[in-house]
């Protein structure tokens, strides 16, 4: 992928932001109640009057989602970023990728069963040093110590990252939802004429855990054929990514793929990809936690991916000095099973 510059962000991603809402829209063509579409029922589906994101074919399916939608509703904005981010054809790459390489699609087709994987996501601060103020509590007592009041009662810029991509290996996790949506997308594709396309699902979560999203794609032989290529190559790290500012080659795993996705989601700063939004109180939450009491999920991924992406290093370099210096020992990781 081409350095992060203002040019190449245009060229890379031609689709404009008009296209991403058409096709952030035709994710909720289908009836969050019964999961008809809106092309089979012949009329149009009305939108959720609070949220303006979930659609339903009548009052009854409305009435019968909402024990599962009511948490979403609450979450103002966050599903519209998540369906944006689904909707980006250019940003589907390195997720689709990300599939090819955990399920092994490019040596076995896997087109006749459903493949799910949970993508964890966030809104961070836009600008690295809001995140570091939050992070190492600074202002709020020794640096790199962290504060549970750090970046309490400020405004700041957020945008969608992703945390992590954990493949669904185990069959009793996949559950009979799952099976309705894949069946559901797996007969649109092969009445499309897609019959070897892998059709995968994505669970999407928020860091607040109060919502997941279960969102369709397809594996097209182009995908695989790309990501062989960056299998053989590797990736162009971006440049922002490393502080020498020089543009070296990473190998292509899960992590980069997802790293190289949250770079160019953060390069955008004219939000042309829309995925940019204020950030909540709940969101400043979860970097403080990570800081300073990482126990729930959300803030021990991102306290993972803190210390595993080139761009967080001063500040996580920082913050390991900083409770040495406190504590007497290195902080450690608590380890996640999601499988």
């Amino acid at each position: 992928m081409p350095p992060l510059d203002d040019e190449a962000i245009s060229m890379a991603f031609p689709w404009s932001s008009k296209t991403i809402r058409s096709r952030r829209k035709a994710l909720s063509t289908f009836c969050c109640g019964c999961g008809q579409r809106e092309g089979d029922l012949g009329q149009p589906l009305r939108y959720c009057s609070k949220c303006q994101v979930a659609s339903y074919c009548s009052k009854e399916c409305q009435k019968s989602d909402w024990p599962e939608h009511k948490p979403i509703c609450g979450a103002v904005g966050i599903p519209k970023l998540i369906k944006t981010l689904m909707a980006s054809p250019d940003l589907l790459m390195p997720l689709g990728g990300c599939f090819i390489l955990a399920f092994d699609l490019i040596n076995r087709a896997r087109c006749r069963e459903p493949l799910v994987a949970r993508l964890d996501v966030a809104v961070e601060p836009s600008d690295i040093f809001n995140c570091a103020e939050i992070f190492l509590g600074l202002g709020e007592g020794t640096l790199g110590s962290g504060s549970k009041k750090a970046g309490k009662g400020k405004n700041y810029d957020g945008m969608l990252q992703v945390n992590a991509f954990t493949p669904i290996t185990n069959p009793k996790r996949i559950t009979d939802s799952h099976r309705v949506v894949w069946q559901r997308e797996r007969a649109s594709a092969d009445a499309a004429g897609f019959h070897y396309n892998e059709v995968v699902l994505m669970d999407i979560f928020h860091a607040d855990g109060q919502m997941s999203m279960t969102i369709p794609m397809q594996i097209s032989a182009g995908l695989k054929e790309l990501v062989a290529e960056w299998i053989t190559d590797g990736f162009a790290k971006p440049t922002d990514a490393d502080p020498t500012g020089k543009t070296t080659r990473d190998q292509c795993t899960i992590e980069t793929s997802t790293q190289i996705l949250n770079a160019y989601i953060r390069a955008d700063k004219k939000n042309k990809m829309l995925l940019r939004a204020q950030m909540r109180p709940a969101d400043i939450q979860v970097i403080r936690d990570a800081a300073t009491d990482p126990e729930t999920v959300p803030a021990i991924m991102l306290l993972t991916k803190i210390a595993r992406e080139p761009i967080y290093q001063p500040m996580y370099q920082v913050f390991v000095e900083g409770r040495k210096a406190a504590t007497g020992v290195a902080p450690s990781i608590p380890v996640l099973n999601l499988l």
